[in-house]
């Protein structure tokens, strides 16, 4: 009589499940890169958004005053005016906060020159998150009429 050897099949197995969970390994991989790539879109989104509001906000103010700090201090409180630079600081939730909270920084350096009122505006992150700070600048002009040239003409 011949004896009749089987083989296991634990092998085969084995190297199935080496494949499944290299597949697995790899396609988790895929979904985390492209949740933190979707998250940065996101938060990317959100700060355009904000940026977009408040330059509105600063043009329509400097079209509506005279271009001083002061006055345009009363028409956007809560900045810090040096000269003529006036300095904002938000939180992630882009409200309000001191300097030593802030996560972003929008500062307005105003001058007036005789045709010309002029805010250049800078968005940046707080220097303690990432060394290129830099989020955008836009430079906002208006011409700038005296009171004797409108009434004059």
């Amino acid at each position: 009589m011949q004896k009749i050897t089987t083989h296991s099949k634990s092998g085969l197995f084995l190297m199935e499940m080496i494949f499944v969970l290299l597949f697995l390994g790899l396609t988790c991989g895929v979904c985390v890169r492209l949740f933190a790539a979707s998250y940065m879109a996101r938060t990317t989104a959100r700060e355009d958004a904000h940026i977009q509001e408040l330059i509105t906000s600063a043009g329509e103010i400097l079209e509506g005053s005279d271009g001083t700090v002061q006055n345009f201090l009363k028409l956007m409180p809560d900045g810090i005016a040096d000269q003529d630079t006036i300095s904002y600081y938000f939180d992630k939730q882009w409200k309000n906060v001191s300097e030593k909270e802030a996560v972003y920084k929008m500062t307005i350096t105003l001058s007036v020159l005789a045709p010309v009122k002029e805010a250049v505006i800078r968005f940046s992150r707080a220097a303690v998150y990432t060394e290129d700070s830099s989020l955008y600048e836009q430079t906002i002009r208006f011409p700038f009429f005296k009171a004797e040239e409108v009434s004059g003409s």
